[in-house]
């Protein structure tokens, strides 16, 4: 068969495009498909290490420290003077510059009215007074002995709070002769503010009897700064117990609440005996502390009364009540609700 130049040239024409537009079809399949504009990519964080946590902190066991010292110029003149009159006494291993003194109050002849805060508890709070009569010598160095021997043993006042104002009539203590009142010739022990004071203190200073000139209670009841000073110890620390030290009559005493008072005598029965101090109730008396603080407010008050005044049995007085102090301090004393 012959075929003519014409058909030759239009076949090959045919498969010429059939060949390109194969190799077209293979090409696009081969292409990457392009992303649409408006199509929408996710960007994915990239992955970031864990932190681990941290360790929550263990609570520490509270140490019982004594308390820091902070001592004034005032102050450190004034524990200075307190060490030589303690020397004349005979008192040479009382140091009061060693202990942890504040002070807030000062005296008329501005002698600061001192005291030592040892521990923080609420619940256990125990208040001591000494030399509220500035010639009952031997209660001061019971106080001061006290105060050194509570520093240097913390384990007494862990779970409790102790507080001691070892000198509260300094002027009258620091007198050329030791008195009994103070700077103005007010018994401190007969100028709180009882609701009897008005109609049964001593108010007659000027008057012919000794008696009243030492216990005149003042023209009006709290106008000295020593008593104001307990007041404010009692209102901050509202303790639980307090114990005044004071001289020559030789008893405990105790004022507080009537519904205790058979288990608190009971217990005072038991300190009696192993101190071979006898138990007495003494009363109390208008703008005293027994009626302010145990009668009128119902905290256990107890009084020790020292056998004498005399500064040279203070030793052996500490010696003797000791024990029936460190009993004291762990009391426990169940609060009204």
């Amino acid at each position: 068969m012959h075929i003519f130049k014409k058909d030759f040239l239009g076949i090959l024409s045919i498969v010429v495009l059939a060949a390109f537009v194969l190799a077209l079809m293979a090409g696009c399949s081969m292409q990457t498909p392009s992303i649409k504009p408006d199509a929408t990519v996710v960007s994915l964080p990239a992955p970031q290490p864990q932190q681990q946590e941290k360790p929550k902190p263990q609570p520490q066991q509270k140490i019982q420290q004594p308390p820091v010292m902070n001592v004034t110029k005032e102050l450190k003149k004034y524990t200075e003077m307190l060490e030589k009159q303690c020397a004349r006494y005979g008192w040479t291993d009382i140091k009061p510059g060693e202990i942890p003194w504040e002070y807030y109050r000062t005296t008329r002849k501005k002698r600061p009215l001192i005291f030592a805060h040892f521990g923080d508890s609420e619940k256990n709070c125990v208040l001591f007074l000494g030399g509220v009569h500035g010639d009952e010598l031997p209660t001061v160095y019971l106080m001061l002995k006290l105060a050194h021997y509570i520093k240097d043993n913390p384990q007494i006042f862990k779970d409790k709070c102790i507080i001691i104002a070892p000198l509260v009539n300094p002027d009258g203590f620091f007198s050329k002769a030791p008195m009994r009142v103070n700077a103005n010739g007010i018994d401190l022990n007969r100028n709180f503010p009882t609701r009897d004071w008005y109609n049964k203190s001593l108010k007659q200073k000027n008057s012919n009897s000794s008696k009243r000139k030492r216990y005149y209670s003042g023209r009006r009841p709290a106008s000295e700064q020593e008593t104001m000073f307990q007041i404010a110890l009692i209102k901050r620390f509202n303790p639980q117990k307090i114990l005044s030290v004071h001289s020559p009559l030789n008893f405990f005493d105790y004022d507080g609440r009537i519904s205790d008072l058979d288990t608190f005598e009971r217990w005072l029965e038991m300190i009696s005996r192993e101190s071979h101090h006898p138990l007495k109730k003494f009363g109390f008396y208008p703008g005293s502390l027994g009626n302010y603080a145990g009668n009128e407010r119902n905290i256990f008050t107890l009084t020790l009364e020292l056998p004498s005044s005399n500064a040279g049995k203070a030793k052996e007085y500490y010696n003797r009540f000791q024990a029936s102090i460190l009993k004291f301090i762990n009391l426990s004393v169940v609060e009204d609700d």
